[in-house]
């Protein structure tokens, strides 16, 4: 069995609080705590102020509500007041949606532990480094909710709608979690007399959330990727070829071939031919001088990105022709190529004049 070859600096550990993604359970969380903490208010019943509790409406308790219009506790008494509410739909938002593969966001984190104080570091230039976390696009949708509120009085009812209106078109959430936008559609009210002469006041109400959703590994990779920013910047030496550099032409002659590839360095936008295979077209391969045989990595003789996305050479082949001028390159990635994707081609090829 070949063994693979993996890169160790790659394989950085992530803490485990920045691995978990956005699941719709942290959605109806999130919605439902913002509700209990920051909008329904406490109302007055016989001069005490009695919180209003808020359960989430399973299966059986919206539908007994719906058929008869409030809810029982265990004991057989209707509870009042109440809100209760319930996921309706989920939908996907068109206007937010991005390509995945190819786009990431970032973030940063300015403390890491692999800082630490020593003069060493500090007499070499070394900087502390700042973690630095890729997160992949989350899947943007739309989440529809369901509100019923029960009290006894009018005075009750108008104290908790108004609260309510007043918090749509807002971001609920928390400082240190996650907020979501939502808006609140209309309200309506109805008035209902339950069993003897208990009066029971109900207002429905839908609220829609703009939310997004995040799993924890995509195709068993994880979604959020681990880098440390550059300790130090290097620069080495740089030989402008274009000039008359070498006072001695002889030295040039002899190392002419590999002074000359060293230099080719061409960059061309792919041309899409379809969904496994693009060219580059009006160029030409130069050859590998022999003193650089075993010493010039052909692994990596073309740089190619798709959508701003490194793609490794084991996932593509090409071939050069030197007839039509063409070099061509076919995938073997995990989706199909587009069109409309951008396939950027850096490398030891040379752009000819058309």
């Amino acid at each position: 069995m070949e063994r693979k070859d993996t890169n160790r600096a790659n394989q950085l550990p992530i803490e485990k609080q920045y691995q978990k993604g956005v699941k719709l359970i942290d959605i109806d969380t999130t919605i439902a705590e913002y509700m209990g903490a920051s909008i329904i208010p406490d109302v007055d019943e016989n001069g005490t102020s009695v919180k209003v509790p808020l359960i989430y409406g399973n299966a059986e308790r919206w539908e007994g509500a719906r058929k008869n219009g409030y809810l029982r506790d265990q004991r057989g008494r209707i509870q009042i007041p109440l809100i209760m509410f319930k996921r309706n739909s989920i939908q996907r938002d068109d206007t937010k949606q991005n390509f995945k593969d190819g786009a990431r966001m970032s973030a940063y984190q300015t403390y890491s532990k692999s800082n630490r104080y020593e003069r060493f570091s500090l007499q070499n230039g070394v900087k502390p480094v700042k973690e630095l976390y890729n997160v992949a696009v989350p899947d943007y949708v739309t989440v529809t909710y369901e509100v019923m509120i029960w009290t006894s009085f009018t005075e009750h009812m108008n104290k908790i709608v108004e609260a309510f209106q007043y918090a749509t078109d807002r971001y609920w959430g928390n400082e240190n979690g996650y907020k979501f936008r939502t808006r609140l559609d209309s309200f309506e009210n109805q008035q209902e007399v339950g069993e003897g002469t208990e009066r029971v006041i109900r207002t429905t109400f839908t609220m829609t959330v703009n939310a997004y959703l995040l799993p924890e590994q995509f195709n068993k990779v994880p979604v959020v990727k681990k880098e440390y920013s550059k300790k130090r910047i290097v620069f080495g030496v740089e030989t402008d070829l274009s000039g008359n550099l070498f006072n001695s032409p002889s030295v040039y002659n002899e190392y002419a071939q590999v002074i000359d590839f060293v230099a080719i360095r061409g960059s061309q936008m792919a041309t899409f031919v379809n969904t496994n295979t693009v060219k580059l077209t009006n160029v030409k391969k130069p050859l590998l001088p022999s003193e650089l045989i075993g010493i010039f990595d052909t692994d990596n003789w073309f740089r190619v990105y798709i959508n701003g996305e490194f793609i490794s050479p084991t996932f593509y082949t090409y071939s050069y022709n030197g007839v039509t001028k063409e070099i061509v390159f076919t995938f073997s990635l995990t989706y199909p190529l587009d069109a409309n994707d951008e396939i950027a081609i850096t490398g030891k090829f040379q752009e000819l004049w058309k």
